[in-house]
Protein backbone atom coordinates (compact mmCIF):
# COMPACT_ATOMS: atom_id res chain seq x y z
CA UNK A 1 0.00 0.00 0.00
CA UNK A 2 1.34 3.79 -0.92
CA UNK A 3 1.63 5.94 2.10
CA UNK A 4 -0.68 9.06 1.60
CA UNK A 5 -0.51 12.29 3.42
CA UNK A 6 -3.15 14.66 4.16
CA UNK A 7 -2.33 17.01 1.87
CA UNK A 8 -1.56 14.86 -1.36
CA UNK A 9 -4.36 13.54 -3.94
CA UNK A 10 -5.76 10.14 -3.58
CA UNK A 11 -3.81 7.53 -5.01
CA UNK A 12 -7.19 5.72 -6.71
CA UNK A 13 -7.62 8.59 -9.34
CA UNK A 14 -9.24 11.94 -10.21
CA UNK A 15 -12.55 12.77 -9.27
CA UNK A 16 -15.30 13.20 -12.12
CA UNK A 17 -15.10 16.56 -11.37
CA UNK A 18 -11.78 17.09 -12.64
CA UNK A 19 -10.35 17.64 -8.70
CA UNK A 20 -7.58 15.28 -7.95
CA UNK A 21 -10.27 13.62 -4.91
CA UNK A 22 -12.63 11.17 -5.60
CA UNK A 23 -16.51 12.96 -4.74
CA UNK A 24 -16.56 9.81 -1.65
CA UNK A 25 -14.10 9.31 0.81
CA UNK A 26 -10.92 8.39 -0.09
CA UNK A 27 -10.34 4.94 1.79
CA UNK A 28 -7.03 6.14 2.56
CA UNK A 29 -8.07 8.74 4.92
CA UNK A 30 -8.06 12.40 2.32
CA UNK A 31 -11.07 14.41 2.67
CA UNK A 32 -12.47 15.65 -0.57
CA UNK A 33 -11.98 19.42 -1.08
CA UNK A 34 -14.64 22.06 -0.99
CA UNK A 35 -14.83 21.92 -4.43
CA UNK A 36 -16.01 18.66 -5.10
CA UNK A 37 -19.09 19.00 -2.85
CA UNK A 38 -20.26 22.57 -4.55
CA UNK A 39 -19.49 20.87 -8.11
CA UNK A 40 -21.91 17.86 -7.12
CA UNK A 41 -24.19 19.73 -5.41
CA UNK A 42 -24.85 22.22 -8.35
CA UNK A 43 -24.88 18.99 -10.94
CA UNK A 44 -27.67 17.69 -8.40
CA UNK A 45 -29.71 20.84 -8.57
CA UNK A 46 -29.39 21.26 -12.61
CA UNK A 47 -30.72 17.36 -12.80
CA UNK A 48 -33.27 17.95 -10.57
CA UNK A 49 -34.26 21.25 -12.73
CA UNK A 50 -34.24 19.14 -15.56
CA UNK A 51 -36.68 16.63 -14.44
CA UNK A 52 -39.07 19.59 -12.85
CA UNK A 53 -38.58 20.92 -16.53
CA UNK A 54 -39.48 17.75 -18.15
CA UNK A 55 -42.32 17.24 -15.99
CA UNK A 56 -43.96 20.82 -16.65
CA UNK A 57 -43.63 20.01 -20.22
CA UNK A 58 -45.66 16.62 -19.34
CA UNK A 59 -47.77 18.04 -17.33
CA UNK A 60 -48.46 20.27 -20.31
CA UNK A 61 -49.11 18.15 -23.21
CA UNK A 62 -51.39 16.06 -20.61
CA UNK A 63 -53.48 19.36 -20.32
CA UNK A 64 -53.64 19.91 -24.14
CA UNK A 65 -54.62 15.92 -24.88
CA UNK A 66 -57.15 16.61 -22.62
CA UNK A 67 -58.81 19.40 -24.25
CA UNK A 68 -58.34 17.46 -27.83
CA UNK A 69 -60.42 14.23 -26.34
CA UNK A 70 -62.85 16.95 -25.07
CA UNK A 71 -63.10 18.66 -28.38
CA UNK A 72 -63.28 15.14 -30.46
CA UNK A 73 -65.50 13.81 -27.75
CA UNK A 74 -67.73 16.81 -28.46
CA UNK A 75 -67.15 16.23 -32.33
CA UNK A 76 -68.55 13.06 -31.99
CA UNK A 77 -71.70 13.44 -30.09
CA UNK A 78 -72.62 16.58 -32.34
CA UNK A 79 -71.87 14.26 -35.54
CA UNK A 80 -73.93 11.38 -33.75
CA UNK A 81 -76.35 13.60 -33.06
CA UNK A 82 -76.48 14.82 -36.86
CA UNK A 83 -77.07 10.72 -37.85
CA UNK A 84 -79.78 10.16 -35.24
CA UNK A 85 -82.08 13.29 -37.54
CA UNK A 86 -80.18 12.36 -40.87
CA UNK A 87 -82.12 9.12 -39.78
CA UNK A 88 -85.37 9.96 -38.90
CA UNK A 89 -85.43 12.19 -41.54
CA UNK A 90 -84.52 9.53 -44.28
CA UNK A 91 -86.87 7.14 -43.18
CA UNK A 92 -89.71 9.79 -43.11
CA UNK A 93 -88.94 10.28 -46.47
CA UNK A 94 -88.67 6.85 -47.20
CA UNK A 95 -92.48 6.67 -46.11
CA UNK A 96 -93.46 9.27 -47.91
CA UNK A 97 -92.55 7.92 -50.75
CA UNK A 98 -94.17 4.68 -51.04
CA UNK A 99 -97.42 5.92 -49.75
CA UNK A 100 -97.18 7.97 -53.14
CA UNK A 101 -96.30 4.68 -55.15
CA UNK A 102 -99.06 3.11 -53.40
CA UNK A 103 -101.06 5.76 -54.13
CA UNK A 104 -100.06 6.26 -57.68
CA UNK A 105 -100.31 1.96 -57.89
CA UNK A 106 -104.15 2.15 -57.13
CA UNK A 107 -105.05 5.03 -59.27
CA UNK A 108 -103.25 2.80 -61.98
CA UNK A 109 -105.17 -0.37 -60.64
CA UNK A 110 -108.80 1.33 -60.80
CA UNK A 111 -108.21 3.29 -64.07
CA UNK A 112 -107.39 -0.29 -65.71
CA UNK A 113 -110.24 -1.83 -63.88
CA UNK A 114 -112.38 0.69 -65.12
CA UNK A 115 -111.26 0.52 -68.78
CA UNK A 116 -111.55 -3.42 -68.22
CA UNK A 117 -115.49 -2.83 -67.02
CA UNK A 118 -115.88 -0.34 -70.10
CA UNK A 119 -114.40 -3.19 -72.33
CA UNK A 120 -116.37 -6.11 -71.15
CA UNK A 121 -119.64 -3.88 -71.34
CA UNK A 122 -118.97 -2.79 -75.38
CA UNK A 123 -118.48 -6.19 -76.09
CA UNK A 124 -121.96 -7.53 -73.87
CA UNK A 125 -123.22 -4.57 -75.78
CA UNK A 126 -121.71 -6.21 -79.50
CA UNK A 127 -122.67 -9.41 -78.61
CA UNK A 128 -126.35 -7.99 -77.55
CA UNK A 129 -126.50 -5.89 -80.76
CA UNK A 130 -125.34 -9.58 -82.86
CA UNK A 131 -127.95 -11.87 -81.56
CA UNK A 132 -130.72 -9.91 -82.24
CA UNK A 133 -133.00 -9.76 -85.25
CA UNK A 134 -132.66 -6.22 -86.43
CA UNK A 135 -135.54 -4.11 -85.92
CA UNK A 136 -137.90 -3.14 -88.42
CA UNK A 137 -139.52 0.62 -88.75
CA UNK A 138 -142.96 -0.49 -88.90
CA UNK A 139 -145.75 2.49 -87.63
CA UNK A 140 -148.13 0.33 -85.45
CA UNK A 141 -151.83 0.41 -86.76
CA UNK A 142 -154.92 0.75 -84.13
CA UNK A 143 -156.74 -2.28 -84.14
CA UNK A 144 -159.51 -0.77 -82.35
CA UNK A 145 -160.13 1.52 -85.08
CA UNK A 146 -160.89 -0.35 -88.38
CA UNK A 147 -164.04 1.93 -89.30
CA UNK A 148 -163.77 5.09 -89.72
CA UNK A 149 -164.93 7.16 -86.94
CA UNK A 150 -168.51 8.56 -87.43
CA UNK A 151 -167.10 11.91 -88.06
CA UNK A 152 -165.14 11.63 -90.83
CA UNK A 153 -167.25 9.14 -92.21
CA UNK A 154 -168.70 11.11 -95.30
CA UNK A 155 -165.65 13.30 -95.55
CA UNK A 156 -164.15 10.65 -97.46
Amino acid sequence: SVPVSPQSPCPHGPSPCGCPHPQRPCPHGVPPCPLCSQAGLARCQRQAEEVAELMRQNVARAMEREGHLERLQSRAQDLRQASEAFTRSTRAVTRRQRRGQRRWLLVALGLGLFLLLLLLLGLGLALALQRSPPATATVPTPQAWTELPPSTAGTL
